[in-house]
């Protein structure tokens, strides 16, 4: 099985997630990818919404595609929640399978800076979502840490995804100012936000 693995707070899951998604999905191949949302963020990041609720959302969202899939292995966790560690739990459930982690080119600039980045790429092949208007992958950071030969490796994950102007801070923001997130996020994930009173801004 070729299997990709897709981490992020999800602070909502948006129709920007599920679209890089498929992209890598469809580019390379994949039988199927994994949403994980980060369970005990490192370096004191900041995740506003507990993560059942994320989960939850993350669940709704991905229900309509059965090559989506959620894996609750950081939120089930009580360690912090480092990306090598989750690789290295998805290598012993999945010795014999190709996995691929996805990110965005700008997460993988920052790669060189995280837990192990030569673990990292040993465990798992990269997919690189290269947008327009971000930066371009910076390979020659890895050739501080891996071969000349896996870096060509990775440049050969790289993928082109459409341009969208749309993040988790930004459907937050329209939600607790009362704006619509419609045709943002999928409507499972709208009805959910509403139910639980999500993003508002005197929610206690």
């Amino acid at each position: 099985m070729r299997l990709g693995i897709y981490g992020g707070s999800f602070d909502p899951i948006h129709h920007g997630h599920l679209l890089l998604a498929e992209c890598a999905r469809d580019r390379m191949k994949l039988d199927r990818v994994e949403f994980v949302p980060l369970g005990v963020p490192p370096h004191c990041k900041q995740v506003r919404t507990p993560g059942e609720d994320r989960y939850n959302m993350t669940l709704r969202a991905i229900a309509p595609y059965p090559e989506f899939a959620v894996n609750r292995c950081e939120l089930d966790s009580n360690e912090i929640s480092y990306t090598v560690d989750t690789l290295r739990f998805y290598r012993r459930q999945y010795p014999d399978d190709e996995l691929f982690l996805i990110v965005s080119s700008e997460t993988f600039n920052d790669i060189p800076n995280w837990r192990a980045p030569d673990e990292i790429c040993e465990l798992v092949s990269l997919i690189v979502a290269r947008r327009g208007g971000y930066p371009p992958p910076d390979f020659d950071s890895y050739l501080a840490f891996t071969t000349p030969e896996r870096v060509e490796e990775l440049k050969r994950g790289v993928i082109d995804i459409p341009a969208i102007e749309l993040s988790s801070t930004d459907v937050r923001e329209r939600v607790a100012a009362g704006e619509s997130v419609r045709f943002l996020t999928p409507d499972s994930v709208i009805d959910y936000i509403r139910d639980k009173k999500l993003y508002l801004k005197n929610r206690r």
